[in-house]
């Protein structure tokens, strides 16, 4: 077997500590899964499913930082 195993998904969880807001002092969790319908080193991308009870951004900035630290990740060559 000379093939390289291939990476189906992926599965990233992040926390952070509770907005001012919160109703309670707990830090706030998001899993942001990479999904491909051939498996993402098949297809060289994916797509992103968020899962969530609370997490909360300040501005779109928040977000395009998770998802280039997982572009990383997943691509650390481009």
């Amino acid at each position: 077997m000379d093939e390289k195993p291939l990476l189906e998904e992926a599965t990233f969880n992040f926390s952070q500590e509770a907005n001012c807001m919160s109703e309670n002092d707990a830090a706030e969790f998001l899993e942001i899964k990479c999904l491909s319908d051939l498996g993402i080193d098949r297809s060289e991308r994916c797509f992103y499913v968020l899962k969530t009870e609370g997490w909360s951004i300040d501005n779109a900035e928040d977000l395009k930082l998770l998802f280039d630290r997982i572009q990383k990740t997943l691509y650390p060559n481009t």
